[in-house]
């Protein structure tokens, strides 16, 4: 596998940690993390929620950060044009909107959402029943995903599909089926790998960090964590 992607985690203790390639090693932070997710276009920098449900940017190598007021979340993912979303402490979702430094607040509740990478008008996301959808809330268009029960979901290169079902087994959407791919194994945590369809970061019900790619059968350990929840972006 092509280090071509930047690993971060939230160790079970609450504490971030950046994956060092060039040393085969976790880098750890001393703050904690609520929850955080990788900005795409850098390898330097993640978006996160505080322990207090406040949305920050930091950029680790350059010592930058910004802030994004207005909301008390307990999620966020970050899309095409790095658009922000979120979900509140209410369950309620919520997108950023750049030009006038705001958050823009629906109505609807979302148990976990997953920006699509590919514009900042659309995010997938799992309803209060565990059913996925996608919708292009700018141009009012929905799509759903039949055939599973989420807890969580994750989108990758080709816009790949995966999710965590509720008994905690893992899927991936075959687009050439419309159907739903279900494997064997318990995931914890999933993140797609934003370079292919064919590959998904995860933690494992003991909290150790893997990639696989399930077309090829290729597999990738990242010792020296136990993590929670693991994002992968920029290089």
């Amino acid at each position: 596998m092509a280090e071509v992607t930047r690993l971060w985690a939230v160790a079970q203790d609450g504490v971030w940690a950046r994956w060092a390639p060039e040393f085969s090693r976790w880098d750890h932070y001393s703050e904690e993390r609520a929850f955080i997710c990788a900005d795409p276009t850098t390898g330097e920098a993640c978006y996160y929620v505080d322990t207090d449900g406040s949305v920050h940017w930091r950029n680790v190598d350059k010592d930058i950060n910004k802030t994004f007021p207005g909301i008390s979340a307990k999620m966020i993912t970050v899309g095409g044009d790095n658009r922000l979303w979120a979900v509140k402490q209410d369950g309620v979702w919520a997108r950023w909107a750049p030009e006038f430094s705001r958050w823009d607040h629906y109505s609807e509740e979302r148990a976990f959402i997953c920006a699509d990478p590919t514009t900042g008008e659309a995010c997938y996301y799992v309803d209060q029943d565990g059913s996925v959808h996608w919708r292009n809330v700018d141009k009012d268009i929905n799509k759903t995903f039949p055939g599973i029960s989420a807890k969580m979901i994750t989108v990758g290169g080709d816009n790949r599909l995966w999710a965590v079902t509720l008994d905690g087994v893992w899927a991936r959407w075959a687009p050439e089926f419309s159907r739903w791919d279900h494997y064997s194994e318990e995931r914890a945590f999933i993140c797609a790998d934003p370079t292919t369809g064919e590959a998904c970061y995860y933690v494992d019900p003991d909290g150790s960090v893997h990639w696989r790619n399930v077309d090829k059968d290729i597999d990738k350990t990242f010792p020296g964590i136990s993590a929670k929840m693991i994002t992968a972006g920029g290089r």
